[in-house]
């Protein structure tokens, strides 16, 4: 629960802005914490997109209701009518306690929910986010600038950043480690 209330987001911009600028100390498993919040940004997009349908048709008033699940039917497959059936049955049964709202009211009765649902749960992808270049504090160049962003040390401290095979072998140099000072 602690995580709700910590604002990785602020600390998140500024090291988005250093890994943009120092992008050559990228490793694989700084790639991979990129690549996974990718997928969980897209996946959180879905989740967001299926809070919008629901509260769509949940709000929708019976005559639209019976437009969408009535006939005719256009694809010949049994099982498309049965899934109409329920669907109407399903979101017209609950007639005594769902809201039949038109114009803003349904718009924001749409909105409101659906943007709670992203942004809640872009903010626990941040966090995690965050958490996986602390746990990386000692193993990655990013990982020991989030070190500094979280001790509080970033605009006064140098950070050695070991550079891992591939990256030493792009860059052509002989050492495994190059200082990278914060300014």
């Amino acid at each position: 629960m602690d995580f709700f209330f910590s604002k990785p987001e602020l600390k998140l911009a500024v090291l988005d802005q250093v890994m943009l600028k120092q992008k050559r100390f990228q490793t694989r498993k700084d790639w991979e914490i990129e690549k996974e919040t990718q997928d969980v940004i897209w996946r959180n997009y879905y989740i967001a997109m299926g809070t919008f349908a629901a509260c769509f048709a949940l709000t929708a008033p019976t005559t639209s209701v019976k437009r969408w699940t009535g006939p005719p039917d256009s694809v010949l497959f049994p099982a498309w009518r049965a899934g109409k059936d329920a669907l109407r049955s399903v979101i017209l049964g609950l007639d005594g306690v769902r809201p039949q709202a038109t114009g803003f009211y349904r718009q924001a009765l749409c909105m409101m929910p659906t943007l709670l649902v992203l942004s809640t749960l872009q903010h626990i992808q941040e966090c995690h986010r965050w958490e996986s270049y602390l746990n990386l504090s000692d193993k990655t160049a990013f990982g020991k600038i989030a070190k500094t962003l979280e001790d509080g040390t970033f605009g006064t401290s140098t950070v050695d950043a070991t550079l891992d095979s591939h990256t030493a072998a792009v860059l052509h140099t002989k050492g495994d480690s190059m200082r990278l000072t914060m300014a």
